[in-house]
């Protein structure tokens, strides 16, 4: 467990350095952690079906980014702005 936090954290650092900003908007927030769980989804089925695109290392890379992603959605909480967006009727 450790292992995999020390890992985690790396990728916050890797990824707060790369993209410092962060989405104010939850919907869009949410959005970045969904991102990292379809490639997520994608690497494991990969690796099931197609698994010269993928492995179980590459998997774990994918969990590690996502699970950073899920963690900077957790700490923005207090940042974010519930409120409903602009809408539009559609002819």
């Amino acid at each position: 467990m450790e292992q995999i936090i020390e890992e985690i954290k790396k990728e916050m650092q890797r990824a707060v350095t790369k993209f410092p900003t962060w989405p104010t908007d939850p919907v869009h927030a949410s959005a970045v952690v969904t991102e990292e769980s379809g490639e997520l989804a994608q690497s494991v089925l990969e690796c099931i079906y197609e698994p010269h695109k993928s492995s179980k290392a590459d998997v774990r890379a994918e969990a590690i980014q996502t699970a950073t992603m899920a963690i900077r959605f957790l700490l923005s909480m207090d940042k974010y702005e519930f409120k409903k967006s602009e809408e539009h009727t559609q002819n």
